[in-house]
């Protein structure tokens, strides 16, 4: 259903801000302005009470001359004028206004003690009075007056001033007002653009700007957009990294996988051909498929075991002496290949505990030790060695085989990867004995590092987070 209301464009953030700012300082500088006016004209009405008062107080004691025999020197009903616009005049005995040029009062005068305003009585003058009435001790009643034009005209120049001033202030401030709010929303148009940019594609991009402080408020919405820009630009690159690393994955898994069902395709088709002509060759050609069939299934289990290892992260453990795991997994090496010179040194006194799974445990020892043995010399020395450190345990498996080539330390932990290229499947691994080592340590919350030996080989450091110590019977050694 389309609606027929019209849409209301709304004006930019700083546009509107512009505006709001200009009305507030109009509506406040025309406030102040109003004030200051009617501050100024109060102040100047009340100088001229205050000289009405100094007046009254003159006619008081003029008033008590009078009582005294000295006459008063004024004329009832006639208003007469003195210097600085003051006017004095005596009322009639019947309380009428006094006449002449001066204030112009209708009707009978008010009670002594009032202050009236009046206009002139001149024609053609617009002259306005402040009248002070003041009953004297006689009965009679004097009047006296000042003009009020004075007052008026500073009272009118100071609004017009004050006007004047306000027409002048409102444009600036709003100049002013609208440089600095671009000035301040430039970081937001900047974080607007970003946002188009990012929207676009282009994931590097960042808000940050050295002249933001980062205690403001824009500054803390520039960190917080570019702490969340890492993250997503961090979350995209771990997204391609794990779908570049599952292609591969999946690659070197069908590739594995193709080899050996090659291989037994070709001795069966040799043998419906009858390319097999005696015992003899049907023998060999079963035995080389059932080897086949053999590394085929160590390689699935090896893919079994670390899809198990990726969804057992947050499996239950329990302490384990890992210097008996060690020592036993020595004994099996050595059971192996007797020849081989392979020495065990392991803490004396408490037991190495760790929280972990003892058959993974044991499953990484004997991949590390069946690593030396796939990839060294029989004769070669290697060295076991189990520290305590601090809250750490530190397991180092060290061999004087021919090492790791340096372009090759990154990836020693990915699957399917082979250092030495020109060794053979059958006599190499499947490339995913050390992935397994590494899937084994995260699952312990540990480390795995692995660096050429000082002097020949390969060294092998796995540090695992250690429990308190426990007496019991040391492990042999």
């Amino acid at each position: 259903m389309l609606s027929l209301r019209p849409r209301t464009r709304r004006q930019p953030l700083s546009r509107r801000l512009v505006i709001v700012l200009v009305l507030v300082c109009t509506v406040v500088l025309n406030t102040c302005a109003a004030v200051t006016v009617g501050v100024l004209r109060d102040s100047l009405f009340d100088r001229l009470d205050n000289q009405l008062d100094t007046t009254v107080a003159a006619l008081r004691a003029l008033d008590q001359r009078e009582r005294n025999n000295q006459p008063l020197g004024l004329e009832p009903g006639i208003w007469l004028k003195y210097p600085g616009g003051l006017r004095v005049a005596l009322a009639a005995p019947d309380r009428r206004p006094p006449h002449g040029p001066g204030p112009k009062l209708t009707g009978a005068l008010p009670a002594g003690g009032r202050t009236v305003t009046a206009r002139s009585g001149e024609p053609g003058s617009d002259e306005k009075f402040r009248v002070r009435i003041q009953d004297l001790t006689d009965g009679r009643t004097a009047l006296v007056a000042l003009s009020t034009n004075d007052a008026e005209r500073a009272a009118d120049h100071a609004l017009y001033v004050v006007l004047i001033a306000v027409g002048i202030a409102l444009p600036t401030l709003g100049l002013l007002g609208a440089l600095f709010v671009r000035r301040e929303l430039r970081p937001l148009e900047q974080a607007a653009r970003v946002a188009d940019s990012i929207a676009a594609g282009d994931y590097a991009r960042r808000v940050h700007n050295p002249l933001i402080g980062p205690r403001t408020e824009v500054g803390r919405l520039a960190t917080a957009l570019d702490r969340m820009l890492d993250r997503i630009q961090a979350a995209f690159i771990a997204r391609d990294t794990s779908q570049e690393r599952l292609r591969r994955f999946v690659a070197d898994a069908s590739h594995e996988l193709r080899t050996p069902l090659q291989s037994i395709g070709g001795y069966a088709e040799l043998y419906q051909r009858g390319a097999l002509p005696d015992r003899a060759s049907v023998d060999d050609a079963v035995s080389r498929m059932r080897a086949e069939v053999r590394r085929m299934n160590g390689l699935i289990e090896a893919l079994l075991l670390l899809a198990r290892l990726d969804e057992e992260q947050d499996t239950d453990l329990e302490p384990v002496d890992l210097a008996r795991v060690v020592a036993d997994s020595c004994r099996d090496a050595a059971a192996v290949e007797p020849d081989r010179p392979l020495g065990f040194t392991a803490p004396a006194g408490p037991v190495v505990l760790v929280l972990g799974d003892e058959d993974r445990l044991r499953q990484l020892v004997a991949n590390l030790l069946g690593n030396i043995r796939m990839h060294t010399p029989p004769d070669a020395p290697a060295e076991v060695e189990l520290l305590r450190e601090a809250d750490q345990v530190l397991l180092t498996v060290r061999d004087s085989g021919p090492g790791i080539p340096a372009a090759d330390l990154p990836h020693v932990f990915d699957r399917f990867h082979r250092a030495d290229k020109s060794r053979s499947r059958a006599q190499g691994g499947s490339g995913l004995g050390l992935s397994i080592v590494a899937a084994i340590v995260d699952m312990h919350h540990g480390s795995i590092r692995i660096d050429p030996a000082p002097e020949r080989g390969t060294l092998v450091r796995v540090r695992l987070p250690a429990l308190p110590d426990a007496r019991a019977t040391p492990p042999p050694t």
